[in-house]
C-alpha cells in the first residue's frame, strides 16, 4: 500500500501523517497513528469525513483558548478534542514560564534565532511540560486503529515543539527529525488566529510570520540535552516510569 506524508484538505492546512520515519533501532513509525497539523477550524465537510475514515479519535489542540474559542475546530464524528494550550490568557503561566527561563538560561547555547529563543522558552516552561504529559499519557491509552493528532494555527511552531519531542521520544535521531521539522518551509501560507491587540497574542502572530530553520530546531532538542541530560530524562521528569518510554516505542514503531 502507497502511503503519502501530506494529507491532502480543502479546509485544513499543513497536514502530515508522521509514519514512516525510521528511529535508530531500525523500526519504523507507523502509518496513520499519528498527525500534526495547523489549524481545523475551516475544515470542509470532506475534510471532516476524510479523518472520520482515517479514525483520528484524538485532537489534541495545542492553541491558546483565546484561539480555541474564536476558531473553534470543526470536529468530525468519533473524534474527541483535548485541550493541550501552550499559552493562557491569565498571564499566571507566562509568568511561570518567565521565572523558568530567569533560572535556567545561563545552561543554555545562545542561539540567534527569534523562534529559537522562543522555543528554549518554552521547553523550560511548566506548562510545556503539563501539555507533553497530557500528549504522551493519550498516546500510551490510544486503542489499536485509532490515530491521534495535534495542531496550532500553523501547524508549524507549537506543533513542531511538540513533533520533535514526540519524534526523539520515539528514538529517532536529529537528521530524521529534522527532516519533519523543516518541511513546514513548504508550507508559506500564514494564519493568524490570535488576538493582535494583546501581547500574547502579537507573540503568536510573529511566529506564525517567522521561518523554521535548523538554528531554531536546536531551541529544543539542545534545551532537553542539557538541562535533563536527555530524552529519557525529560520523559521521566514528565512523571512517565522508565518502561513506559519502551511501551510508546513498541505501540507506534513497527
Amino acid at each position: 500500500m502507497e502511503h503519502k506524508r501530506i494529507v491532502p484538505l480543502d479546509g485544513g492546512y499543513n497536514c502530515r501523517d508522521l509514519g514512516g520515519y525510521r528511529a535508530s533501532d531500525g523500526r519504523r513509525i507507523k502509518w496513520g497513528r499519528l498527525y500534526r497539523s495547523g489549524s481545523l477550524s475551516y475544515l470542509s465537510a470532506k475534510d471532516q469525513v476524510e479523518f472520520a475514515r482515517r479514525r483520528v479519535t484524538v485532537d489534541c489542540d495545542l492553541r491558546s483558548r483565546n484561539e480555541q474559542h474564536n476558531y473553534p475546530d470543526k470536529l468530525w464524528p468519533g473524534a474527541r478534542q483535548i485541550d493541550a494550550h501552550f499559552y493562557s490568557k491569565s498571564g499566571q503561566e507566562e509568568a511561570e514560564a518567565e521565572e523558568a527561563w530567569r533560572k535556567g538560561r545561563k545552561k543554555l547555547p545562545h542561539l540567534p534565532s527569534y523562534l529559537g529563543v522562543i522555543y528554549q522558552q518554552n521547553m523550560l516552561a511548566p506548562r510545556t511540560r503539563e501539555v507533553m504529559r497530557l500528549i504522551f499519557a493519550e498516546m500510551l491509552d490510544l486503542p489499536e486503529g485509532e490515530a491521534l493528532l495535534y495542531h496550532c494555527s500553523m501547524g508549524k511552531d507549537r506543533t513542531g515543539m511538540v513533533s520533535v519531542m514526540v519524534l526523539m521520544a520515539l528514538g529517532l535521531d536529529d537528521r530524521e527529525i529534522m527532516r519533519d521539522y523543516l518541511l513546514s518551509r513548504e508550507n508559506p501560507r500564514t494564519i493568524n488566529e490570535a488576538d493582535i491587540d494583546d501581547q500574547l497574542g502579537r507573540q503568536i502572530a510573529k511566529m506564525n510570520e517567522t521561518q523554521v530553520s535548523q538554528t531554531a530546531f536546536y531551541g529544543i532538542t539542545e534545551t532537553i540535552r542539557q538541562m535533563w541530560g536527555g530524552f529519557a530524562g525529560y520523559f521521566e521528569s514528565l512523571g512517565f516510569e522508565p518502561g513506559d518510554l519502551d511501551r510508546l516505542r513498541d505501540k507506534f514503531l513497527e
